[in-house]
């Protein structure tokens, strides 16, 4: 028979893991978290370029509603104006933007004000010389100059809000 041997208690004595290999092991975190800001940076990157690009748009249709506004042409001139109105109610436009869309408006205006007393813009009251294709690019021009003057935090002159309010034939 043999006699059944005892367990032998075996104790390693090694000395503690190095820096290095504290830092390897940490390693597979420190690529996870590198990949994550790298994505952060990315979609960041992604979301100014496409704020950039709508700004660009935003500033050629700009550009294309003031030519128009100046145009010859009655019915280009009011879609300038009404386009000048609509560009003023976007996000996108800085102070400086809505103060040059605001200058858009300016000829049409100055043309109704020396149409008829600025003071009593009335349908009534109209002046003959003014057609009905001029009236139309200048109340287009005075609700552009309502809805800028607002975002701009500026006072209307009375005569350009009751311009504004008139209805277009």
């Amino acid at each position: 028979m043999n006699p059944i041997a005892s367990p032998i208690p075996v104790t390693v004595v090694g000395a503690p893991p190095e820096w290095w290999q504290i830092v390897g092991a940490l390693s597979p975190l420190a690529v996870l978290v590198a990949a994550m800001v790298a994505a952060i940076v990315g979609l960041l990157s992604l979301r100014q370029k496409a704020r950039a690009d709508d700004r660009s748009e935003w500033w050629r249709r700009a550009q294309w509603a003031l030519d128009a506004s100046l145009s010859r042409s009655r019915s280009e001139a009011e879609m300038g104006q009404k386009a000048i109105e609509i560009l003023g109610h976007s996000e996108l436009a800085s102070r400086e933007e809505l103060s040059l869309l605001k200058v858009g408006t300016e000829d049409a205006l100055l043309a109704a004000a020396t149409a008829s007393e600025p003071r009593a813009v009335v349908p009534s009251q109209r002046p003959a010389s003014v057609g009905a294709e001029d009236r139309k690019v200048q109340i287009a021009a005075a609700k552009a100059r309502v809805l800028l003057d607002k975002r701009l935090g500026e006072d209307t002159p009375g005569w350009i809000v009751a311009l504004s309010r008139e209805k277009s034939e």
